[in-house]
């Protein structure tokens, strides 16, 4: 299609998610207070307008054409990303009210406010030029300003959204100063122009600066070391579902945009950013792992695994090549499925207990069967213990690295995972060996179930039939970032 057409029919996802965040917001403001069925009826509108959006998206697949004059990018990749956050923002709408209502939280602002967070990462994913890049990524910060610090009159999650707020901006400007030097020497702001401005070439100085750059700001999204430090406590101090669509849904649409540079319009600068890359996905790793052992507060150790996690993705990054970004597109489904899952399961229990310390899970097993079997099965996943979801993703990674001849690094990567086991299965120990504190039964709501059933579905199926996903992110890469 010619890139000037301007064909709304393939927004139709977005159009779905914001359309409906409006109606909602509109409908929460002019409620007279908010009842409980209400603040639930909310939440399931979210749920219902992520199904919509979810069936719109793959009814577009194999549409691969670009729209409204160059910047939008309607491809399998951008589907595939698409679907991911829309399932993160659904099942964090599933579980979030049973949170929110106890939390003083109008769920309808919560239900808001991702839908509209959720459009600007299904835009990211789209997007082929650096304004809608731009403009996609302020979307989702804005909303995630208001979602860290959503809790009224709690000090640490107004602590929280002011760490990400000032830390986002700085990144912002980084990769914004990034971008002018790109936009300078090329006289372009769309990324195909990027690769044939400069061609297979030497690339000048200044565009090499100006990718590193890119890499800073976006680093910060996806917790490259040494961008992580916001991560830990905004992590402890926002409301629990915020942490899971943070460490799911925003980390996927970014990662959608550093595969369309750095494997497509940055490709030719290969030998600028892939060592720099390779260096950092590897410290990533090992300061994710060992940070996390002496962790004794659960989103604090759940943070930390985040950021081993993003080292290990961005070892595929580096990799490049098909199999490096299939298996991008992989993990990241795989891993959004067992966070979702695991942080489910603390905002249960951490309602219970008043707090998010390891030690309140004791017992656990105990008190909730059910609940300790999702947790198990999603660090066991996380851990990469197999046939689960997460040793498939750690496979193609690995697997990725080897075959693009970064044996040493893959090495590397593999050696520092075997640590995760250590303090994942520390918490299981305390769940299934410890006595509980309490022998009061866990309570929750249906939409919590069905968040845990779907996440405990999503590590066994996707574990043991790993092919339909795969095969969705290797067709996606074979139809080109462009």
């Amino acid at each position: 299609m010619d890139g000037g057409a301007m064909n709304f029919a393939i927004l139709w996802p977005e159009i779905i998610t914001s359309g409906v965040g409006v109606l909602v917001l509109a409908v929460g403001l002019l409620a007279k207070g908010e009842t409980l069925q209400r603040s639930r009826a909310a939440a399931w509108v979210g749920v219902l307008a992520t199904v919509a959006a979810a069936l719109a998206a793959w009814n577009l697949q194999g549409r691969n054409l670009t729209a409204f004059f160059g910047g939008y990018r309607l491809d399998d990749l951008a589907v595939f990303f698409k679907i991911v956050v829309l399932l993160a923002a659904g099942m964090t709408l599933l579980f979030a009210p049973d949170f929110l209502v106890r939390h003083f939280v109008r769920p309808s602002d919560f239900t808001a406010l991702v839908l509209f967070g959720v459009t600007g990462m299904m835009l990211l994913a789209s997007a082929l030029d650096f304004i809608t890049l731009y403009i996609s990524l302020e979307l989702i910060s804005l909303s995630f300003y208001a979602l860290i610090a959503i809790q009224k009159g709690e000090v640490r999650p107004a602590e929280a959204g002011l760490k990400y707020l000032l830390l986002s901006s700085l990144a912002s400007a980084v990769m914004l100063y990034g971008m002018s030097l790109i936009y300078g020497l090329t006289g372009s702001t769309y990324l195909e122009a990027i690769p044939k401005a400069f061609g297979s070439g030497q690339w000048p100085l200044l565009a090499g600066v100006g990718v590193l750059f890119i890499l800073a700001g976006l680093g910060l999204k996806v917790y490259l070391v040494p961008f992580h430090m916001w991560a830990p406590d905004v992590y402890e101090g926002a409301p629990v579902p915020t942490v899971a669509f943070l460490a799911t849904g925003s980390s996927a649409a970014t990662l959608a945009v550093i595969l369309r540079l750095f494997e497509g319009s940055f490709a030719a600068a290969g030998g600028v950013w892939v060592p720099v890359l390779l260096v950092l996905a590897i410290v990533t790793m090992g300061v994710g792992n060992l940070m996390a052992l002496p962790q004794t507060n659960i989103k604090r150790l759940l943070a930390y695994s985040s950021i081993a996690h993003a080292g290990y993705i961005l070892l595929a990054v580096a990799a490049g090549g098909s199999s490096g970004a299939a298996a991008v597109m992989y993990y990241t489904l795989l891993y959004a499925v067992s966070t979702i899952a695991a942080f489910a399961v603390v905002s249960v229990y951490s309602q219970a207990a008043g707090s998010s310390d390891i030690q309140d899970l004791a017992g656990l097993a105990r008190r909730s069967p059910f609940l300790s079997f999702v947790m198990l099965a999603a660090f066991a996943s996380l851990a990469g213990v197999p046939p689960l979801a997460g040793f498939m993703a750690k496979f193609t990674v690995f697997a990725a690295a080897v075959e693009a001849g970064l044996l040493v690094p893959a090495g590397l990567g593999l050696v520092i995972s075997v640590i995760s086991i250590y303090y994942y299965f520390q918490v299981i120990r305390v769940m299934y060996v410890s006595e509980p504190r309490e022998s009061t039964p866990l309570t929750f709501g249906w939409g919590t179930r069905v968040a845990l059933l779907l996440g405990l579905a999503g590590i066994l199926l996707l574990g043991v039939f790993p092919g339909p996903a795969l095969h969705m992110a290797q067709t996606a890469v074979a139809a080109g970032l462009f």
